[in-house]
């Protein structure tokens, strides 16, 4: 399957995407920047150049900006010199990196941009992120009439909520509306995010990371996750971490015939994080720590070890067909019980 992976403006991970270019359909990428702000908590700002002239290296494939914050400031909305400032900046990406396409979560900010600069939004297509939650036929098509209303492209593909991994039922539904619909769009599917399934806690973490990202607040995101919730539940049931919808490298090969590609996530977590994880996918297979795959759940690496291997063969079958009511079923807790293993945090591991 074809791989939507992070871009880094890194020569030694340009150098290993070029290697595996046959395997990717797309990148997708982050400035840091207050004009083009996206869904993570904001770093050092990237050096716009080094990004365009690593982007130039890629071949043959699309480059996706992440514009995916779930709100921004009400002004901002209204800020002409403001809306044109972020035009400007798209006009270059696209002009010197081959820019092809934003991720979009805000809806206003999608139509405000679209009204100040219709010009440079009709070069590029608007792809719906995965954090509007696209797990039906009728909620993609709903994102798709908002595209249509701007001046932005339609896109050529969606990343599917990411709790249809373990819904045959549902994303069978969500394909054939698509393909009912829309033969020319593509679906992809979320890999290794890691997080809870249908996590309880997301809309205000989305909602969290938003306000720290416009600077209405300080950065208490992973505390708040940490005291009270998912790592929090996580660290006392492991069992948790593997009814996470994740996508094993193994069993990508499962959904051949469904969806065209997966979407690899983890950009924050540098270029040695990136290069294991997309070997891994590409090569569709990883004998270490499952968590070392994850994006969320790479935060407990360090205190908790899941050896891939050590999962059964069945596990694909058995976490694709039960009901999801984890407490009461107990399948994803009695594993974690006999593979997982708790390491103290900080410790080098002992080898003789």
């Amino acid at each position: 399957m074809l791989l939507d992976v992070p871009f880094l403006p890194d020569d030694d991970y340009v150098d290993f995407l070029r290697e595996r270019s046959d395997r990717l359909a797309s990148v997708h990428f982050s400035l840091c920047d207050t004009r083009v702000s996206d869904a993570r908590q904001r770093t050092a700002p990237a050096d716009l150049d080094a990004v365009i002239s690593g982007l130039k290296r890629l071949p043959g494939m699309d480059r996706l900006l992440l514009m995916n914050a779930r709100f921004l400031h009400p002004e901002r909305y209204f800020d002409t010199k403001g809306l044109h400032g972020t035009a400007d900046l798209l006009d270059r990406l696209t002009d010197e990196a081959g820019l092809t396409g934003i991720v979009f979560a805000d809806a206003y900010f999608l139509q405000a941009l679209s009204d100040a600069r219709p010009a440079t939004c009709e070069r590029l297509a608007a792809v719906p992120s995965i954090n509007a939650m696209p797990d039906s036929p009728s909620r993609v098509f709903a994102l798709l009439d908002l595209i249509g209303e701007t001046a932005f492209r339609p896109p050529k593909r969606v990343v599917a909520d990411r709790s249809l991994n373990r819904d045959p039922d549902g994303l069978n539904a969500l394909v054939h509306g698509l393909r009912a619909r829309h033969t020319d769009i593509q679906l992809f599917l979320m890999a290794n995010e890691g997080c809870l399934y249908q996590c309880p806690y997301k809309p205000a973490h989305d909602a969290h990371v938003g306000l720290v990202v416009e600077g209405l607040c300080g950065d208490r995101t992973f505390a708040l996750n940490r005291d009270f919730g998912c790592v929090r539940r996580m660290i006392r049931e492991p069992g948790l971490m593997l009814a996470s919808p994740f996508i094993r490298p193994e069993d990508a090969g499962r959904y051949a015939g469904v969806a065209h590609g997966l979407k690899l996530c983890g950009r924050n977590r540098g270029t040695a994080f990136l290069m294991r994880t997309v070997a891994a996918y590409a090569e569709g297979r990883y004998d270490g720590n499952l968590l070392d795959l994850m994006d969320a759940m790479g935060d407990l690496a360090d205190r908790v070890r899941i050896p891939n291997g050590s999962l059964p063969a069945d596990f694909f079958d058995r976490v694709t067909s039960c009901d999801k009511a984890c407490r009461t079923c107990g399948l994803c807790a009695a594993l974690a019980d006999r593979i997982a293993e708790r390491v103290d945090p900080g410790l080098p591991t002992y080898r003789p």
